[in-house]
Parts: structure tokens; C-alpha cells; sequence
């Protein structure tokens, strides 16, 4: 389609210009950077590419259906078009982030750049993040995955592939309204396999073609509409009403559809439905709502669109990979050099590109296969090196690994036994006992990721009190007997369901449940929690067990483990020792948890955080600037035991554990 405006009011079905597309691109590429700058913003706002997916389907149906009336409809020379609609910024996007990756990040996330990279050029970088994307709870940040980005357009360029091929396959039915029906049918399956998805599969829902489809065929059948001049039929007093509906519906997707959503599915039905009403609605620019979409400003900034989606995300992505958190004034340069980089893209390689008057052989060959084979060579040395490119000869490699044995997440402790999914097996692993052999394993270490930070201070507890426990965690699921579904992320409903289901069989056998959990995040999921929890602990102690609940450790945002690891190749990095305060809400919580003991017979609260942060004031590092946090919110388990051994130094065996103590020793 051509980048120039014009005023021509004629009818989509001609091939017109439609300036207020444009604005609607400009919308869509807004709430997404937005969005990614900062979620507080724009909540809903990874809508936008919900909205690509629409205009896309539209524009590219549209000019399939007009072809083949015209009977010059050549599947080459869709594909001509699309590379060099597509190829040529995308791979010089990719180049850079490849190039930029062998600078600036850490071994093993480099080797992850290569990858996607390599994935991304093939036109799967949307089976590659539902394949490979780490999802582990200790994973790396997905905000700092340089091309994650480009899992939409994997989507796009597989439809690309398969929807002409079936124009084709169908030829004359493709202009009745039985294949609109059938069309129709298959986008509504779409949005129920999402839905359906969403809970088993949510990796494969959020990125894969099959469940995304529903929105490129809804452009789709808006686009055979406009070809059968079916707008043509509607009174023009209409095109206001379908631009406020339409309007309306972008509104309440980008201010209330959120992250925590089910989405996609039928939730991703609004922000679509909205986009084709406001397609539909611009078939002239009468109304004033199309009228603005319309304006020079919108219009630039939707010309640009592809661009500065293909440029804003690595600039990102590296970004936070070495500062984090990203400041207002980080903000507006990161806003400003995004669509600088999408003017001088858009300018010097899209549109010299599409100008091409090349054979499609020759297009495809020179703006695609052989720079993405190039590329491709170049991600497969960067894995084969496992990402240290030309740092593989320095000093590099033994400066990283002399780092990384001062912080392991948790879970790779083979005494800590914190899993992302459950099962009865888990409970009898014997390496998962710790504690005096000589005495039985009455005593259970119980919750989530936040229980399991605890093992070495309970072993340090245990070896000196004489008493031996077990120590189990499922990551982000909370310690209940009961159905957990109101305060979890939906992705990990399966697993923290099974949890709960195996609770009752799990803590059976121990007389004594030790139990802590990140309480404060499922608290804000849902404010019944706590009386949940509180009602499961009373369950307890009516069949005679004891319970110690351990309140949550203060939160130390901005605090970047690997940032030592990252400053050996990240210019200008600098690791100040981060410090923190006990949130309100971390110290509220704790309150309410520490109430309920005092007053619930059997059961007991413990709190090390006056041992761990003195003077109310915690620190993510030691005086030799050795890290005592894995992250933002766990210790590390050298740190765990050294917290253990500080507390039973100042004070001997905490008085709630003392009842587990048999002969205890100072």
C-alpha cells in the first residue's frame, strides 16, 4: 500500500488511501510502546498488536479479493510484496539487537538472542517463545528478551503463507457468502481455542497462530464486507455510531483488560471488534472521530508504525537489562530515539524496498534469503560459542563464573525442594530431609519459593535445636487445602490446583507445619486470602498439628543480582548497594499474620526480618559486597543459613521452634 495521503473519498473496495488506517496503526503502536514503558499507564495497552493483527487481516484480504476479481491475482507476487513489505527493516532490526547482544549482554542470554534470532528470520519467533521461552520461576526477566517482540510477527507471516494458498485453493467460492459463514465459523473457533487454552497451554494460546487467527479473520470478513460493498448499503448517519461503539470498545480494552486477564481468548474480543467498527466507520472521513484518525500527526506516526514496533522493544529490553527500572527521563529518550530509529528505518530501508521494481526471484533472494542467511550464520556461531562470541579468549568466561558461585537460585540446591509442579513422589525424596538423622521427620517445611528461602535458617535451627524436617515448595502457589484459583496467575492455575488437591495427603503424616508464602502478592490478587489461609490453618490445628507461620522478608526493588556479571560488559554499569525498607504492605500483612497466631491456639509467628534488615533498613548485599538476596524478593541460601546461625548467635533457638528441640545445643 502506498505511504503517500491523499483525499480521494472513495470507497475501500477501490484500493483508496485510508489516512485515518494510518491513525488507527498509530494508536496501536502507541499503546504498545506505552504500555512497555511503563504498565501503570496503559494497562490494556498490549492490545495494539490485537489491533495490527485486525488492520492486517483487512488491508491483506482486501487486495487479495480485488486480484482476484481482476483475474491478476499471482501468488508470487503476493509474496514479492510481502518481503518487501516485511524483510527488509525486521532484519536489519534483528542485525543490530544480534550485534548489540554480543556487547552488552551476559553468555548465556546472548546464546538466547542467537537463537530467537535465528527462529526470527525463519518466520517461527512465535514457536520459538512458546518452545523454548523460560518460564521457570527463577527465569530471566521476559522484559529483557531483545526479540521477544517478534512472536507477532511470526504470527502475521504464517497467515501470510497459508490464507492466499486457500483463496487460491477455493478461487470463485472465495466471493460467496457460504465461505464468509465458514470463515466466520473458523474465527470464532479461534477465540473459544484461546479461551479454552488459556489454562493448559497458556504459552501456546498467547503466541500461536491457531488461537490468534480469529483476529487476522475478523480484518478478513470486514475485508470481503467492503468487497461486496456492504458499507456502501449502510446510511451514512451510521458512521459516527460505529466509530463511538468501536471507540468506545479500544477504551475499555486499553483501561481494563490487564496482564492478569485471560487473554487471549474472548477478552481479545473488544479491542478487535472495536478496531474493525473504526475501520468500518472511516469509509469516509465524514465523521469526526475517523476525521481525527486522520490527522497529519496520527498519520506520520502510523507510517513509521512497523518500524518503531520492530525498533522500541530491544532498545527496551537493553535498557532495563542493565539499569532495571526505567526513570522518566529514561522514559522520554528511550520514547524519542524509538522513532528516531523508525523515521532513518522507514526512510532509508522500507522505503527504498518497497519501491523496488526487481522480479520477485530477485527480491526475494536479495532482501531476504541472503541477509537472512547471513544472520542465520551468525546466530549459529554466537550459540556454538555459547554466546561469548569474541569474549571467549579474554578473561571474561573466569570473571563470570567466579561470580556466579555466590548466588544459585534455590530450587538448584539439591536439599531444597521447590518445584513448579507437584506430585506424591515429591514428598518422599530423601535428599529433601534435613536435620538431626538420628530423630524422626515429624515436621514439614511447607509454601512457595518464599518457604524455600528459609531452608538454610530452619537447618540452622534444626542442627542445633536436635529435630530433622522435610522441606517442600510449589513456586507461586499458595500453602491452602483449598481451591486457589482467586489469588494466582492464571498460567500457574493448573499446577497450584493440583497442589491444593494434595495438600490433605501431603501434610497428613507431620505433626508440626512449618508454612510461609509470598503473602502480600496473593493478598492483592484477592483480599479474602488471608481469611482463607486463616480458616485452612484453624483446619490444621483441629486434627492436632502445630503451625509456625514465617512472615515475609522485605522486598528490595531495583536490586539486580547479575548486575556485577553484566557491568563486566555493560558500559558505564553501576552496582551501588541497594538498600530498602519493609514495604507498608509487606508490614501490614505480617501484622495481620502475627495477630492471628497470637490469638489461634497451636499456632505460632515468627519474623526474622529484625535479625535481616537492622535499624529497618535491608541491604541486598554484605559488607564484602557479596549478595545475601537471589533477587528482588528471596535470600540466597548461603545467606539463609548465615541468617540461621546470626539469630541463634544473638539469641539462641528462637522460642517457637524450641518445642521442636530435643537436647538443643548453643
Amino acid at each position: 500500500m502506498s505511504p503517500t495521503t491523499s483525499k480521494n473519498k472513495a470507497t475501500p473496495a477501490s484500493g483508496a488511501y485510508r489516512p485515518d488506517i494510518d491513525g488507527l496503526r498509530a494508536i496501536a503502536v502507541l499503546s504498545v510502546i506505552v504500555f512497555h514503558i511503563d504498565k501503570a499507564w496503559v494497562p490494556g495497552g498490549f492490545v495494539g498488536v490485537d489491533m495490527f493483527f485486525v488492520i492486517s487481516g483487512y488491508l491483506i484480504s482486501l487486495n487479495l479479493f480485488n486480484e482476484q476479481q481482476a483475474g491478476r491475482f499471482s501468488l508470487l507476487d503476493f509474496y514479492r510484496r510481502r518481503v518487501k513489505r516485511i524483510a527488509p527493516a525486521m532484519l536489519v532490526v534483528v542485525a543490530a539487537t544480534l550485534l548489540a547482544a554480543h556487547v552488552l549482554l551476559l553468555p548465556e542470554d546472548t546464546e538466547r538472542a542467537a537463537e530467537s534470532a535465528l527462529w526470527s528470520v525463519l518466520s517461527l519467533a512465535n514457536a520459538y517463545f512458546w518452545t523454548h521461552q523460560d518460564t521457570s520461576y527463577f527465569a530471566a526477566a521476559s522484559s529483557e528478551l531483545p526479540l521477544l517482540h517478534l512472536w507477532s510477527l511470526g504470527v502475521e507471516e504464517q497467515f501470510y503463507v497459508l490464507w492466499p494458498l486457500l483463496l487460491l485453493a477455493v478461487r470463485g467460492a472465495a466471493r460467496g457468502w457460504g465461505f464468509a459463514l465458514a470463515i466466520g465459523m473458523i474465527a470464532l473457533g479461534s477465540f473459544w481455542l484461546a479461551q479454552d487454552l488459556y489454562e493448559p497451554a497458556p504459552l501456546f494460546a498467547y503466541y500461536m497462530l491457531p488461537t490468534r487467527a480469529g483476529e487476522l479473520l475478523l480484518g478478513a470478513l470486514l475485508a470481503f464486507a467492503t468487497f461486496r460493498k456492504v458499507p456502501d448499503r449502510l446510511p451514512a448517519r451510521w458512521d459516527l455510531r460505529l466509530a463511538v461503539a468501536g471507540l468506545g470498545l479500544l477504551a475499555f480494552s486499553l483501561a481494563f483488560v490487564t496482564e492478569a486477564s485471560v487473554f487471549p481468548g474472548w477478552l481479545s474480543l473488544p479491542p478487535t471488534m472495536g478496531t474493525a467498527l473504526l475501520i468500518l466507520a472511516g469509509r469516509s472521513a465524514d465523521n469526526p472521530i475517523s476525521g481525527g484518525l486522520a490527522c497529519r500527526p496520527l498519520v506520520w506516526v502510523g507510517l513509521v508504525s512497523y518500524s518503531a514496533y520492530l525498533w522500541h522493544w530491544p532498545l527496551l529490553a537493553f535498557y532495563r537489562y542493565g539499569h532495571t527500572q526505567i526513570g522518566s527521563a529514561a522514559a522520554l529518550s528511550l520514547f524519542l530515539l524509538t522513532f528516531a530509529c523508525a523515521y532513518l528505518t522507514y526512510r532509508y530501508v522500507e522505503t527504498p524496498a518497497r519501491r523496488s521494481k526487481a522480479t520477485a526471484p530477485r527480491v526475494i533472494w536479495n532482501q531476504y534469503a541472503l541477509p537472512a542467511g547471513a544472520l542465520a550464520i551468525a546466530a549459529l556461531a554466537g550459540m556454538y560459542l555459547d554466546g561469548y562470541g569474541l569474549r571467549w579468549m579474554t578473561d571474561y568466561r573466569a570473571e563470570v563464573t567466579a561470580l556466579r558461585r555466590q548466588a544459585r537460585p534455590a530450587n538448584t540446591y539439591d536439599y531444597v525442594c521447590q518445584v513448579q509442579s507437584l506430585s506424591a513422589s515429591d514428598a518422599r525424596r530423601a535428599p529433601c530431609v534435613i536435620g538431626d538423622p538420628a530423630r524422626a521427620s515429624d515436621t514439614l517445611l511447607w509454601g512457595d519459593s518464599n518457604a524455600a528461602h528459609y531452608v538454610g535458617m530452619v537447618g540452622a535451627f534444626a542442627q542445633v535445636g536436635g529435630f530433622r524436617f522435610r522441606n517442600l515448595e510449589i513456586g507461586a502457589c499458595p500453602p491452602l487445602d483449598r481451591d486457589p484459583t482467586p489469588f494466582v496467575q492464571p498460567r500457574r492455575l493448573a499446577d497450584c490446583r493440583r497442589a491444593s488437591a494434595l495438600a490433605s495427603q501431603l501434610v497428613g503424616p507431620y505433626h508440626t507445619l512449618i508454612i510461609s508464602a509470598d503473602w502480600p502478592s496473593y493478598q492483592a490478587r484477592s483480599g479474602r486470602f488471608l481469611e482463607e489461609f486463616f480458616d485452612s490453618v484453624r483446619a490444621l490445628t483441629q486434627q492436632g498439628k502445630r503451625v509456625i507461620i514465617i512472615g515475609k522478608i522485605p522486598a528490595i526493588p531495583g536490586y539486580d543480582r547479575r548486575c556485577r556479571e553484566k557491568a563486566l560488559g555493560y558500559p558505564g554499569l553501576d552496582c551501588p548497594r541497594v538498600t530498602a525498607v519493609p514495604s507498608e504492605g509487606v508490614v501490614a500483612v505480617n501484622a495481620r499474620l502475627k495477630q492471628f497466631a497470637e490469638h489461634t491456639p497451636q499456632v505460632s509467628y515468627f519474623d526474622p526480618t529484625r535479625f535481616l534488615c537492622p535499624d529497618g533498613v535491608c541491604e541486598a548485599l554484605n559488607e564484602q559486597g557479596e549478595p545475601r538476596y537471589y533477587d528482588t524478593n528471596h535470600l540466597t541460601i548461603p545467606m539463609s543459613w548465615k541468617l540461621g546461625w546470626s539469630i541463634l548467635r544473638r539469641e539462641g533457638l528462637p522460642a517457637v521452634f524450641r518445642p521442636l528441640a530435643a537436647n538443643p545445643r548453643s
